[in-house]
């Protein structure tokens, strides 16, 4: 039987048959922003919510990415590894390493970055000549013109920007296309369809929108009420029709699907209407922390173990993850998953898993009546 046969199997029997498809791995707790967005670096953060200097300096090892990668792929089922963190993964100087060693093992390989100190020739020199295919780089825009992008980053210093064009030239230079993500808020919310334009201009792979999850303190950067309302009738239409009219790839359908759910909270901080879709993630996705820590998903508040307990295959099966799936399968969700940071990957596993199975049969899979 083959794995995607497998990973189907365990999502329907609700015991995974295989190891998860993607892990995510954080590699550096510091950044060099301060995304107003941040849940551990904004300048909105409350007191009792920013981390410690210590906290900060912390770092994966690169004998540690390694041997919960053997682990992994002696585990079966991993076909990508995303390389990210609390803060940019460009700050761990093993990155280029690890991507190496990934891709010696056979793994697709996703990170996640602002691009200011990303190393391009190093990078596409550890991927190795297959770069267009076996590398996805998501670069974090997130505001297009000079303005928006210092708000929403909240720069130390103010050639921020000037940086971020600059890794993009390098990237068109070689011929690499990333695809761009656009986190939205107050600050950027109206450059919309001008995220399009950036996109079409920079030859971007694919640009990728997110409303903001938002708490300790970042509801600071909320949209207010008259953006929320322009949003829907004006922004998110004309970003559409510019997609469109330029053939630019995005993913504002999925998007639509969030800011329909913040319109329908009174508090607006509500993004996914993770009921109704499901969640899959314990089959297909694990998050790593800096410390170690194993997460649900991308959910810091959803822990499912630490490496310090033992190897990571012995703890996917383990009672600790076990529960959690059953939770979510039974309908019981999670702090935090009303602003479901996997929302994309569980319409994608909702949509399928309907068509494959039919209404009766899928609705028992997130916990709800036939």
């Amino acid at each position: 039987m083959n794995v995607k046969r497998r990973r189907l199997e365990g999502i329907i029997t609700g015991r995974p048959r295989t190891g998860p498809q993607t892990v995510h791995f954080d590699l550096a707790n510091a950044c060099n922003t301060r995304c107003t967005t941040c849940w551990h670096h904004s300048p909105h953060l409350l007191a009792a919510h920013v981390p410690s200097a210590l906290w900060k300096k912390q770092q994966l090892a690169l004998d540690r990415f390694q041997a919960v990668l053997d682990d992994l792929v002696a585990l079966g089922g991993l076909e990508a590894v995303i390389l990210s963190g609390m803060g940019d993964p460009t700050l761990n100087e093993e990155l280029y390493a690890m991507v190496a060693y990934a891709r010696q093992a056979g793994v697709h390989v996703t990170i996640i970055t602002n691009g200011l100190r990303l190393d391009v020739a190093r990078l596409l020199d550890a991927v190795g000549p297959s770069y267009r295919d076996d590398l996805d780089l998501l670069f974090s825009v997130c505001g297009v013109s000079p303005a928006a992008w210092q708000a929403f980053h909240a720069h130390p210093r103010g050639d921020g920007h000037q940086q971020m064009l600059m890794r993009l030239a390098e990237l068109r230079a070689s011929g690499f296309r990333p695809k761009h993500v656009q986190v939205i808020n107050t600050h950027n919310v109206h450059e919309l369809a001008a995220m399009v334009d950036f996109a079409h201009d920079q030859q971007a792979k694919l640009v990728s929108f997110k409303l903001a999850s938002l708490a300790h303190g970042t509801e600071a950067v909320a949209l207010d009420a008259a953006q929320r309302e322009q949003l829907a009738g004006d922004w998110l239409p004309a970003a559409m029709a510019r997609a469109t009219a330029l053939d630019v790839a995005t993913d504002l359908s999925a998007f639509a699907c969030q800011v329909a759910a913040m319109r329908g909270d009174p508090a607006a901080l509500r993004t996914a209407p993770i009921e109704d879709i499901g969640c899959f993630m314990g089959f297909l996705y694990a998050r790593v922390t800096v410390e170690g820590e194993l997460l649900f998903c991308c959910n810091t508040r959803v822990d499912v173990g630490h490496l310090a307990a033992g190897g990571f295959a012995e703890q996917w099966h383990g009672a600790a993850w076990q529960a959690r799936r059953d939770s979510v399968r039974a309908g019981r969700y999670f702090a935090g998953c009303e602003q479901c940071g996997k929302l994309k990957q569980n319409l994608k596993w909702s949509d399928k898993l309907r068509g494959a199975l039919g209404e009766e049969r899928f609705l028992p899979l997130i916990g709800r009546a036939p």
